[in-house]
């Protein structure tokens, strides 16, 4: 089967953002991320608030461990017994590769956290790539793809996917806002999450292509 015009066009937006993060790398490894982490600090001191304050601790809780990993496991099992075991698949995939990548990540790079900016407790884990910027926005922009899909015949479903975007940008942003990650820390792994985003949503429009096309082998008598 050809690759359709969005099939390519999803691939392309995958190898962008691959590409993004790749250069994200490079400027890590090259020690040239002090200048963007202390102007984001910089700005972000400047717009701090009460208000924003509690906005983002709230926020940046959609992010957590303890959010996603219920929330994941419950999807799974769901979309299975109902039946939508490709959706399954698709959930367990942006989840599970995202967070066993993210750990490893962290590992390798084993950047510590920063210190002094924070107004919440800063987590045990390492700060380079952000799992809040890695995990959550594919997982997120996924799950707003399959309901925007289920219902797309409600005018209320046009709009799922945009404020979804605008939901994981602004979580993303609030690991800045929150002193627990360098702007770098989030740059980085927001562009590995979309990457991943358009590969798994590739593979699942081609499977849903396939599965569509199939045609009755038997011809119907009238």
């Amino acid at each position: 089967m050809k690759w359709t015009a969005k099939e390519s066009g999803l691939i392309v937006c995958g190898i962008v953002f691959a590409v993004l993060g790749a250069w994200m790398f490079r400027q890590y490894i090259a020690g040239e991320v002090a200048g963007m982490d202390q102007a984001a600090f910089t700005f972000f001191a400047d717009v701090r608030s009460e208000a924003a304050t509690t906005f983002f601790q709230m926020l940046t809780l959609l992010g957590n461990a303890t959010t996603l990993a219920p929330l994941g496991v419950v999807l799974v099992a769901a979309f299975f017994f109902k039946g939508h075991k490709l959706e399954a698949v698709v959930v367990l995939l942006t989840l599970g590769v995202s967070e066993v990548a993210n750990e490893l990540l962290k590992l390798m790079f084993a950047r510590p956290r920063p210190s002094g900016f924070n107004l919440i407790e800063l987590p045990d884990s390492f700060s380079f790539p952000s799992g809040h910027a890695m995990i959550a926005p594919c997982f997120y922009l996924m799950l707003a793809l399959l309901i925007a899909r289920w219902y797309q015949e409600k005018s209320w479903s046009a709009y799922i996917q945009p404020i979804a975007l605008v939901v994981v940008v602004l979580l993303a942003a609030s690991r800045v806002y929150l002193g627990v990650h360098y702007l770098s820390d989030v740059l980085t792994g927001f562009c590995l999450s979309l990457c991943w985003y358009f590969l798994v949503r590739w593979g699942y429009e081609r499977r849903l292509g396939r599965r569509d096309s199939v045609v009755d082998p038997i011809p119907q008598s009238r």
